[in-house]
């Protein structure tokens, strides 16, 4: 612990000296190089973790709120042109409407476990695909990827392998296909995240940034643009294991899965999969009776625990900490505007950047996304590179919205793809614990599934654009 510290703040000093520097000799306002210092200082600590994660990001909202809403009053401190920020508009990262939004799919996904919703989804999907090995690879992984678009990747990936596990039982301790349909339920797992806007932390918080610009992304358009691009890269996912991994023989899988405990005909079942049913339609249906996704989020969120499905226990256990860090990167969009670093970023960017770059900026944000997310929390590198999103489409492209979009985009399905190491990704933690396969069989197939998932980003950026 202390030799992370330690390293924790040599790294701070490295990058913060230089800007005070900056700011001591008048090279910098002092307002952006605060911003700067709280950019940096997010980066490290989300790297480098001396402190949980979602700490760093309440950490963020205290001194945004200490250096520009300026409670203190400290002259050097006042904003030049207008008054300071309220400290309101750095405190409403914490209830904006995406994180809402995020809740409500917490408390479906809840909802759906304890009903075993869920495992009923997954029995009745499986056994349609056939019961060849192939056909089984591919019912598991788009099984898994349909589920993950509606609840956490990591209890998704936990329920599929769990399932999966009779299955091992009647394949040879030394059959390869074994190893495809271990890596195939994380990897489909952290693609189905992508397709809707409550999949994964990313995409809660590209939209929490699209909407700060004034850019309203629907469920139903959301998962317009993503859900192709999951069902293509889970079928590319699929041939990719198939053929590292071929079958010793013709493989016929026969297996009954558990039903739900409690059955399918039983009250609490009943009325979780109509409130479930109910939520998605209307989430779909947004554009017809302009009812805000995140408004409709709040029907979980009250319908469960009054129907006694969901209680006190259930509700403290959802994943609190993951809001917590997702608003810690919306709250770094909000200082970049109130501080005026996104001004002072754009000006930088008019000397070096022309709409012409517009394909070759977007791949570079791309493959940084994937490669901070491979040794890093894809929500924590999603937090640091969306923010930037809006002053490099306004020089690029200006007044864009659908290079805005496209940027947005393609920043969280990118962290989403890296898939590389058992880091990168907690369903990818997960079955390497289980054990089967090695680091390098990761590497081999996760790799090539990001990579081809930037190419299908720059082909939906020349579809879509």
């Amino acid at each position: 612990m202390l030799k992370k510290i330690s390293k924790t703040f040599a790294c701070l000093l490295v990058v913060l000296i230089p800007i005070f520097y900056w700011i001591g000799i008048g090279s910098l306002q002092l307002h952006v190089g605060l911003m700067l210092c709280i950019f940096f200082f997010a980066a490290i600590f989300w790297v480098i973790e001396p402190i949980p994660g979602f700490a760093t990001s309440i950490l963020i909202l205290f001194v945004e709120i200490l250096f520009f809403s300026n409670p203190l009053g400290i002259d050097a401190l006042k904003f030049t042109q207008g008054k300071n920020t309220a400290p309101s508009v750095f405190l409403a990262s914490i209830a904006d409407s995406s994180i809402i939004l995020f809740l409500g799919g917490f408390v479906l996904a809840k909802g759906s476990v304890k009903t075993g919703l869920d495992r009923f989804l997954a029995n009745r999907i499986i056994r349609k695909f056939g019961i060849k090995s192939h056909q089984v690879l591919l019912g598991f992984m788009f099984t898994t990827g349909f589920i993950s678009m509606w609840m956490s990747n990591t209890a998704t990936t936990s329920m599929m392998i769990a399932l999966s596990f009779p299955l091992f039982q009647m394949l040879p301790e030394k059959e390869p296909f074994r190893k495809a349909l271990l890596l195939g339920i994380p990897f489909a797992a952290n693609i189905g995240g992508v397709g809707t806007p409550i999949g994964s932390p990313p995409n809660i918080i590209a939209m929490g940034i699209l909407k700060q610009q004034g850019v309203t992304v629907s469920f139903g358009i959301w998962m317009l643009f993503a859900v192709p691009l999951v069902i293509i890269l889970i079928l590319f996912a699929w041939f990719l294991l198939l053929k590292l991994f071929p079958e010793d023989g013709d493989l016929d899988l026969v297996i009954e899965f558990p039903e739900p405990e409690g059955g399918t005909k039983s009250f609490s079942f009943r009325v979780a999969a109509l409130i479930f049913l109910g939520t998605v339609a209307l989430w779909f249906t947004e554009n017809l009776h302009g009812i805000p996704a995140g408004v409709i989020a709040l029907l979980p969120l009250f319908l469960l625990p009054a129907f006694g499905i969901l209680n006190d226990k259930d509700i403290n256990s959802l994943e609190w900490s993951v809001l917590l860090l997702i608003a810690g990167g919306i709250a770094i969009g909000v200082g970049l505007q109130q501080s005026g670093m996104s001004l002072w970023f754009a000006e930088i960017l008019k000397s070096i950047t022309k709409p012409e770059y517009a394909v070759s900026v977007l791949f570079l944000l791309c493959i940084l996304a994937l490669l901070l997310s491979t040794f890093m929390s894809n929500t924590a590198a999603t937090n640091l590179l969306v923010p930037f999103a809006f002053p490099l489409s306004a020089i690029i492209l200006p007044g864009s919205e659908a290079y805005l979009l496209e940027v947005c985009l393609g920043i969280a399905l990118s962290a989403s793809l890296a898939m590389s190491l058992p880091v990168s990704t907690p369903p990818n933690a997960i079955a390497y614990a289980v054990g089967g396969f090695e680091i390098k069989d990761m590497i081999r197939a996760g790799l090539p599934i990001g990579l081809f998932g930037l190419l299908l980003t720059l082909f939906a950026y020349f579809t879509f654009l």
